[in-house]
């Protein structure tokens, strides 16, 4: 005996089908929503520890004029004691 499903039945199946198919793309979307967050959490994070480094090498820049100046200053000094000393010399 063959069985013949009444369009009633058809319908409830598809319905049910559907249903679950629902149901299971509730769950990977919420899947992916969740990824997505930890996903933008963790972009937040790198980008506050880059403002945080670039910050640190601006520091590190400023100190590095720094030294340069005082450098200069020194071998201007040693430039003028240079030529008191050749001048000296004859």
């Amino acid at each position: 005996m063959l069985f013949n499903p009444t369009p009633l039945e058809k319908l409830t199946t598809l319905v049910t089908d559907l249903i679950d198919q629902q149901t299971s793309l509730k769950a990977e979307i919420e899947t992916l929503r969740s990824e997505s967050d930890s996903i933008r959490g963790s972009e937040q994070s790198k980008d506050d520890e880059i403002q945080r480094l670039n910050a640190v090498l601006a520091s590190k820049d400023e100190e590095i004029k720094m030294y340069s100046d005082e450098l200069a200053a020194k071998d201007a000094e040693i430039e003028a004691i240079v030529s008191k000393i050749e001048s000296l010399l004859g």
